[in-house]
């Protein structure tokens, strides 16, 4: 990777970022690219693994909450029917079920990333024209990184799990250094805080208030670098859980947060309005396909969340796009890159 640059950023992240610039935590590749995307449409996903819809409402969560004023959401999206972290994280990001990408483990196992044998967002992305990098807090998330498709990749080596403060400062590190057209980024905390003190804990809903100032650097981010009015962000979980797990069959397990924000996105707008649909895991690969002009594959069950878009709100041909991300954070703001 090119060398990293360092930003006039409060003392508490300028330290968390030179920490991980350090840090052997995580493992990093990158592929060189020098064409032009097709468009400058920028997608990025956040998923908060473990979050479940009534955990993150207990928390304060400020950013989290203004992206819900901003954009268009739900608190009863569904998770798949195994509502576990790795066949539900490649089920968002390929369209499919577990039942058709047959990744149906969910532990560290080395796997070569070429049996994964449907598309993902990555590959389509990749081959349409778009750069992309994948930020995850767990390893095993990786086995979606086939080979040549994802242009950064950053993954912690070993067993270890980053918070969201470490996941998302190494996010706004591949930001500023490559701007990817397509950024997914994967907090592990309110999964790993579940496991150990239990879903709906205090612990865990102190964690939900982490994850949303991991969501709060990443937005200052897009703002700083002129992205956030050209960037569909779509922020949600894999799956929920109570007592000290979760898994199939599990009302506290199977719903997830599903919140969309961005240019021609409905503020303001509760998808539950909309009496007949019903917001899926597996379509956010569709959604974010749509929304950079990239062809769905016929086969995958997703689909495009297109309820989010209003035709009134559209722009025409020489009207100035709104901002519908935060233009400033209640937290802070990052410095603009010299």
């Amino acid at each position: 990777m090119t060398a990293r640059t360092v930003a006039r950023v409060p003392t508490f992240f300028f330290i968390l970022a030179l920490f991980i610039a350090t840090s052997p935590v995580f493992g990093q590749q990158a592929i060189q690219r020098t064409a032009a995307p097709p468009s400058d449409k920028h997608v990025v996903v956040i998923s908060i693994d473990g979050l479940r819809p009534d955990v993150l409402l207990r928390a304060k969560a400020p950013n989290i909450r203004a992206l819900t004023e901003r954009g268009s959401f739900t608190f009863w999206a569904e998770s798949t029917d195994l509502a576990i972290t790795l066949p539900t994280h490649v089920s968002m990001l390929t369209g499919v079920p577990p039942s058709k990408h047959q990744v149906l483990w969910n532990d560290d196992r080395d796997v070569n990333p070429s049996m994964l044998a449907v598309p993902t967002l990555f590959d389509l992305t990749k081959k349409a024209g778009y750069s992309n990098a994948m930020i995850v807090g767990k390893r095993k998330l990786a086995i979606m990184a086939k080979p040549g498709m994802v242009d950064w990749l950053n993954a912690p080596e070993g067993k270890a799990k980053p918070d969201a403060l470490t996941v998302s400062a190494r996010a706004v590190e591949i930001l500023r250094q490559h701007r990817p057209s397509v950024l997914f980024v994967h907090f592990p905390d309110p999964d790993s805080v579940g496991h150990a003190a239990g879903w709906g804990s205090p612990a865990q809903v102190a964690v939900a208030d982490k994850a949303d100032q991991g969501v709060d650097i990443i937005l200052a981010a897009l703002r700083e670098l002129g992205l956030n009015e050209k960037t569909l962000l779509i922020v949600t979980a894999d799956h929920g859980g109570s007592g000290r797990s979760h898994g199939a069959k599990v009302p506290f397990s199977h719903y997830i947060p599903w919140i969309a924000v961005g240019p021609g996105v409905r503020e303001n707008y509760d998808l539950t309005l909309e009496p007949k649909l019903a917001v899926r895991v597996v379509d956010v690969f569709a959604t974010a396909l749509n929304f950079l002009g990239v062809a769905i594959p016929a086969d995958v069950e997703g689909k495009p969340v297109s309820a989010i878009f209003s035709k009134s709100e559209k722009t025409k041909p020489g009207q100035k796009k709104k901002s519908l991300l935060p233009l400033q954070s209640p937290a802070f703001d990052l410095a603009r890159v010299q």
